[in-house]
């Protein structure tokens, strides 16, 4: 009994202490909020521990004054001590069951915690992939005006060549006019003449 005692009162001062230290770290980042409060919920849960674990000491001093009178009673022999026996085994095996439940809800709580932590692990990493997806979006964007730019850049040079060539164009069949000569006999001067009306094209 003392040893449980002695083990018990080493457990919660490791808790406490471990509490005490969690709750000095100062968090950073933006999922740091939510780390804080999973600590905080973590930190209640040592605290409510402790309250329970001094209530099960309390339980187990009682019971060890309560046990030296049954031990003497039991002694006896008699008709009570028999219904003390009874009493006795069925409170131990009732506290056999609460330390299971304590410590199935220990487990359970820390799985909470992992799981809480995991799923903030998740929502960061979702954070940083819509991040990126924005970014692409972004350079995309950028990339489409560019083009838009170039094409329109491209469609302002093609139209000023063409004015210039239909401008040159009428210059030279102004000259083969105005030289009179007959292009008509001459097939080079034909073939260069017709073929100024396919130039535009």
């Amino acid at each position: 009994m003392k040893e449980i005692m002695e083990n018990q009162c080493f457990e919660m001062n490791v808790k406490v202490s471990m509490g005490k230290h969690k709750e000095s770290c100062e968090a950073d980042a933006d999922l740091s909020k939510y780390e804080s409060k999973i600590e905080q919920a973590r930190l209640s849960y040592f605290n409510k521990t402790l309250v329970l674990n001094s209530c099960v000491l309390c339980l187990f001093l009682c019971r060890m004054q309560i046990w030296n009178v049954i031990t003497g009673k039991m002694i006896q022999n008699d008709a009570d001590a028999e219904v003390l026996k009874d009493l006795t085994h069925q409170n131990t095996k009732l506290c056999e069951k609460t330390m299971k439940i304590l410590k199935e809800t220990r487990e359970l709580q820390d799985q909470i915690t992992d799981i809480q932590k995991e799923r903030l692990d998740l929502k960061g990493q979702i954070k940083k992939k819509m991040q990126e997806i924005n970014e692409l979006k972004q350079v995309k964007e950028n990339q489409g005006e560019v083009q838009q730019r170039a094409k329109e850049r491209a469609e302002a040079v093609l139209q000023k060549y063409q004015k210039v060539t239909t401008i040159l164009q009428n210059v030279l069949r102004g000259m083969i006019l105005a030289s009179k000569v007959s292009w008509r006999d001459d097939p080079k001067l034909r073939d260069i003449a017709m073929g100024l009306e396919n130039i535009t094209n």
